[in-house]
């Protein structure tokens, strides 16, 4: 994955190539400099298991 970034660093596009950051970029005309494309970390799918009925939420005393 590869992060495009706009000049105040907030992520625009997040795509699974440079070519693809590199077309989302010319198309809303986002200058790329030197910091603009970053490799992104893969996610990480984590499961939760609950048993049986739990409320989720906080309780008052």
């Amino acid at each position: 994955m590869v992060g495009l970034y706009d000049r105040q660093g907030f992520l625009r596009f997040a795509g699974g190539s440079i070519d693809a950051c590199l077309e989302y970029a010319a198309l809303f005309e986002i200058p790329l400099t030197s910091g603009s494309l970053q490799d992104l970390p893969e996610p990480v799918v984590t499961s939760f298991r609950i048993r049986g009925s739990r409320f989720l939420e906080g309780r008052s005393s």
